[in-house]
């Protein structure tokens, strides 16, 4: 699903207080389900409300399908595979890639620093999902648009100066090389590099997480079928995880650049993902005027978004399963 333009109203629902606790703990059936999450001083503080599915209201440990929000996880296993010396950022990503080769104008050239930052030019804004009874296309059938994937073939196409351009099927070309590169299967490597460090094993890019999940509905408030839709293009889009997860992302981001010895990346590593090539595009997050660092996402019945200061260190997320309700938080979270 295309990547929505970062609004001011859901930057709101990130950076405004937590919810008053009359509002965090109504679990009526008209409110859809959400999160939200801040990490300040070090304190994680968390609040939910609204319904997981018709017969199951949110917790704290409720699972979200939390888009494009994916990508910052996955930007942070790539630059493991460089903190270990086993990959180089502006090297050419086909020079790593085994199952399968980055084709078009730029194929040979395009650098794992160009796919973390939109900016090698490559193609396929989102993806759609998977409806239950529907096939699922393995890596190399996404990669190259071949059915049953219901997504264009992922290549190159001529870009000027660094031009950024939004591709999910660069990051999924990540995806690719994480695994050629481990020989291991991307949601284990993540799980075990990236998730389980920072604190979010329970976190997934599991298609179908171990319950308890939550279901998505429609900006309408129709409920997709199936309750989800599954998304093997886990890199881009298939992480399941709690508004506290997606903080702790953050978190880490902003642990590492601090230096600290127990840190996920070094910090010439964080700082230059913090850094912006391209219309704020930095490796895997993007970056304000203001200094603070962020991802959003939306799939289809699921929308997400989190952000940190970079000057004060406050970390914030929320989700929620019906598309356009972050805005309506938003309206209601921020202060009188």
């Amino acid at each position: 699903m295309n990547r929505r333009t970062f609004t001011a109203t859901s930057l709101a629902a990130v950076l405004a207080p937590l919810p008053r606790p009359s509002f965090a703990q109504q679990t009526t059936n008209d409110l859809p389900g959400y999160q939200v999450a801040e990490i300040n001083g070090g304190r994680l503080t968390a609040g939910h409300g609204g319904m997981a599915t018709p017969h199951a209201v949110v917790d704290d440990d409720t699972l979200f399908q939390v888009a494009s929000c994916s990508k910052t996880v996955t930007a942070l296993a790539v630059l493991t595979l460089v903190r270990d010396g086993r990959i180089e950022l502006d090297q050419a990503a086909n020079r790593y890639l085994r199952q399968w080769q980055l084709p078009g104008p730029r194929g040979a050239t395009a650098t794992i620093a160009e796919l973390l930052s939109h900016t090698a030019g490559t193609t396929v804004h989102g993806f759609e999902g998977y409806g239950p009874g529907i096939e699922i296309p393995n890596l190399p059938d996404i990669l190259s648009g071949r059915h049953p994937a219901n997504s264009n073939p992922v290549r190159t196409r001529r870009r000027l100066f660094r031009q950024f351009r939004y591709s999910g099927g660069g990051t999924m070309v990540l995806q690719a090389l994480i695994e050629d590169i481990t020989g291991m299967g991307f949601a284990a490597y993540t799980s075990a590099e990236v998730l389980t460090p920072i604190g979010a094993p329970r976190a997934t890019f599991a298609l179908k997480p171990e319950p308890a999940f939550a279901h998505g509905f429609y900006a309408d408030g129709q409920p997709l079928v199936g309750g989800f839709r599954r998304h093997p293009e886990s890199a881009a889009a298939g992480l399941w995880a709690t508004a506290s997860d997606l903080a702790k992302v953050l978190q880490a981001v902003l642990h590492s650049l601090s230096g600290a010895r127990d840190a996920l990346i070094p910090v010439a590593l964080a700082q230059r993902m913090v850094t912006p090539v391209s219309w704020r595009s930095g490796l895997g997050v993007f970056v304000t005027p203001s200094a603070t660092i962020l991802h959003e996402g939306r799939n289809f019945g699921f929308d997400s978004v989190v952000a940190a200061e970079l000057a004060t260190g406050r970390v914030r997320a929320a989700v929620t399963n019906r598309n356009g309700a972050l805005e309506t938080y938003a309206r209601q979270l921020v202060p009188d």
